[in-house]
């Protein structure tokens, strides 16, 4: 079986409502998507079989959502469409070392490499009659614990209605079942230990809460809100500097008590670099942005030898593809600790809208698809409605 045809859709769609759980810009301006877009990645093999894979369409500038999918879209019909035609369904490390010597130069190679490889995977699976995580080792889990992403930190810690406002968001949370939070900060360290103190007087000491900074801070200021972290019991302090201070992680890992997390390091050398210095307890990769399932189940095996826990992280942007993918991922690792739940998933047009089938969560947990491939069905028609 060979594969004839590879296409990209861009789609995207306004939002029911503006989303307000993204990270703020270390600006300090906020950053409010009014729309969603994502690249819908759809490979064909010549017994009739399909596979859906799923990438980013946006980027931030400072505190600016821009569109990046038509980029992507070109690079997929340039690049991916004429080295992918005519190999066969089940020689995806191949094909995935192949393709990301033409695209690791482009601006967001990575990224559409990480929709194919999503795809091909899918489509191996329904070629092979097995789900995904039977195809990655088999799974750990049937059901995938999820903490609840992004809420945002307090900007202004004297002001009531915004303070009120966390408390409401984390209620409604907890009435929807969710039992671990992470709470979205880098708004300056008074502020976010303010932040972490109301959350955790509202959700009590049982529940979750994990922190992340995006990686705004010095390692002074690090060192500082770490420190306050940690006699919060908060469960992790993610990304707290900037990708490239690779010797501050260590530096915070070794002095600090709480787990030091990233998701700024996508590429597994700098992952090793890291496990090899003990410079990171908790490491989250993304299947739709990082490489796809290929790299991200790379950097699982390797946390495992480590003995480092593993996260899935799922971008705001993620549709219903890229979720399902993740839960396949997240089953499929030993030391997996949680899934990042969007709490938007809901409300997406590209989330449970597109699937014949929709996802199930429950009580804060993802039910990982039992079917062949991803699991899961397409509503094509549904889909194209937003294709731009």
């Amino acid at each position: 079986m060979k594969i004839i045809n590879i296409e990209a859709f861009v789609c995207r769609s306004q939002l029911k409502r503006p989303m307000w759980s993204l990270q703020p810009w270390r600006g300090g301006l906020p950053r409010i998507a009014d729309f969603i877009e994502s690249v819908i990645i759809k490979v064909s093999s010549s017994d009739g079989l399909v596979g859906y894979g799923q990438t980013v369409g946006v980027r931030f500038q400072g505190p600016k959502i821009l569109s990046i999918g038509a980029e992507c879209k070109r690079l997929v019909e340039k690049i991916v469409s004429p080295n992918l035609r005519r190999e066969t369904l089940y020689v995806n490390a191949v094909v995935w070392r192949q393709l990301w010597k033409d695209l690791k130069s482009k601006t967001y190679g990575r990224a559409v490499l990480a929709g194919v490889d999503v795809a091909l995977w899918d489509l191996k699976g329904k070629a092979l009659g097995l789900p995904l995580y039977a195809l990655l080792g088999g799974a750990y889990r049937k059901t995938v614990r999820l903490y609840a992403s992004k809420v945002p930190g307090l900007k202004n810690i004297n002001d009531e209605k915004e303070t009120s406002l966390l408390v409401e968001r984390l209620r409604l949370l907890m009435k929807q079942g969710y039992t671990a939070f992470k709470l979205g900060g880098g708004l300056g360290v008074e502020s976010d230990i303010r932040s972490v103190e109301v959350a955790r007087e509202t959700v009590g000491s049982k529940c979750k809460i994990m922190f992340d900074a995006g990686c705004v801070y010095d390692l002074k200021e690090a060192f500082k809100l770490g420190k306050h972290l940690q006699d919060l019991d908060v469960e992790w302090f993610e990304t707290p500097l900037p990708p490239n201070k690779m010797e501050g992680y260590a530096e915070l890992a070794h002095k600090l008590d709480i787990k030091i997390a990233t998701d700024a390091h996508p590429d597994p050398s700098q992952v090793l670099s890291l496990l090899t210095e003990d410079g990171i307890d908790v490491v989250l990769s993304d299947v739709t942005s990082g490489g796809g399932i290929t790299v991200s189940k790379r950097i699982a095996t390797m946390t495992e030898l480590f003995n480092v826990e593993f996260s899935v992280h799922a971008g705001w942007h993620i549709s219903a593809i890229g979720y399902a993918a993740s839960a396949h991922l997240s089953a499929s690792a030993p030391n997996l600790n949680f899934q990042e739940g969007r709490i938007h998933f809901e409300d997406n047009p590209l989330g449970n809208s597109m699937l014949k089938e929709p996802l199930k969560v429950e009580n804060g947990y993802l039910r990982v698809p039992e079917d062949a491939g991803l699991g899961i069905e397409i509503d094509e028609e549904a889909l194209l409605r937003y294709e731009k």
